[in-house]
C-alpha cells in the first residue's frame, strides 16, 4: 500500500494493522448522498469492443445507449481500460495512479466488466458459508486489487460546467485519482457512487489527457453484509459516466402525496435540493 501512504487525508493502512476497508465507520469519502437519477445527456460513447463474443453483452450496450439517446452531457468511459491484478493491497504498484506512471505494459480489460472474466483471479460461488473465514470485519490478507486506468478530454459543450464523476456500481471496494489527486473511496458493491471532479480536470482545450486512475479491493467488511447465493465476482461491472451539470443545478427531489379523507381529491408537494 505505499502507493496510496501520505497520499490521501486518512491511512488506508498503518503499521499498527489498520485498514479502511475493514473498518465498518468508514465507508465513504467524498462520496454525493444517494439521489433519483438526474442527468441531462446529448450524446453518449458506447464501445461494442468487449473481447468475448455474446449477444447478451451487445444488447446491454444498445439499452444503455438507448436509455441516453438524445440527452446532454454526458460522456460514458467505457471501453479498455489498461489493468494490473495485485494479490493483495500492499502489492500495487508504486505511484500508479500518478499521471506520469508508465502503464504501456499493462494489459487491457473491458470496462464494464469483472476481472474473473478475463482470465484475471478465479470465480467463487458460495450458498451458505463465506467465501473467506468468518472473522469480521477482517477479510483475508490475500486480497486480489485490481488497478485500472484510463484517459479522457473534457468536451468543449462543457466548459464552465461542473464535473461528476459518476460509477453505476463497483465490487467490492474502491478508491479514485483524477491526475493524481484523490477524489474518492466507496464500498458497496451495487449502488452508484458519484464524485465531483471539477477541480482536479485539465480545461477544455489543453493538450493534456485527464488520467482516471481506480483501484479495486476484492474484499472488504462490506463483503459480509452482501453473501448471498451466488457468485463472486469482481471489478468495475457496470458503466463509468462523465457528468456535466450546470454550476446551480438540482440535485434530488422528493414527492409528497397528501389524498383526502373522502377520496375525492389529492395534492402532491414536491420539494427539491439545489446544489
Amino acid at each position: 500500500m505505499a502507493s496510496l501512504v501520505g497520499q490521501l487525508p486518512f491511512a488506508l493502512e498503518n503499521a499498527n494493522g489498520y485498514k479502511v476497508w475493514e473498518d465498518p465507520s468508514f465507508i465513504k469519502w467524498r462520496k454525493r448522498d444517494p439521489h433519483v437519477t438526474l442527468r441531462c445527456h446529448d450524446s453518449v460513447e458506447v464501445s461494442n469492443s468487449a473481447v468475448w463474443d455474446d449477444d447478451a453483452v451487445h444488447e446491454a450496450l444498445t439499452s444503455a445507449a438507448f436509455w441516453t439517446n438524445g440527452l446532454p452531457f454526458v460522456k460514458s468511459l467505457s471501453g479498455h481500460w489498461k489493468f494490473f491484478l495485485a494479490s493483495s493491497p500492499p502489492d500495487v504498484p508504486l505511484n500508479f495512479h500518478k499521471s506520469s506512471f508508465q502503464d504501456s505494459k499493462w494489459e487491457a480489460i473491458p470496462v464494464p466488466s469483472n476481472w474473473q472474466m478475463h482470465g484475471f483471479d478465479r470465480p467463487i460461488y458460495t450458498n451458505v458459508v463465506y467465501p473467506f473465514p468468518l472473522d469480521p470485519p477482517n477479510v483475508p490478507a490475500e486480497n486480489p486489487t485490481g488497478c485500472y486506468r484510463t484517459y479522457f478530454h473534457i468536451p468543449k459543450e462543457w466548459q464552465g460546467r461542473r464535473i461528476l464523476l459518476h460509477f453505476e456500481a463497483v465490487d467490492s471496494a474502491f478508491c479514485a485519482w483524477i491526475n493524481g489527486v484523490p477524489v474518492g473511496y466507496s464500498q458497496d458493491s451495487r449502488l452508484p457512487a458519484e464524485f465531483e471532479i471539477s477541480d482536479y480536470c485539465y480545461p477544455h482545450g489543453s493538450d493534456k489527457k485527464n488520467v482516471l486512475a481506480v483501484q479495486v479491493f476484492r474484499w472488504s467488511d462490506g463483503s459480509y453484509l452482501e453473501d448471498q447465493d451466488h457468485w463472486w465476482l469482481s471489478g468495475i461491472h457496470r458503466d463509468v459516466l462523465l457528468l456535466a451539470k450546470p454550476q446551480v443545478f438540482i440535485a434530488d427531489y422528493f414527492f409528497k402525496s397528501n389524498l383526502a379523507e373522502d377520496f375525492s381529491l389529492a395534492d402532491i408537494q414536491v420539494n427539491t435540493c439545489q446544489l
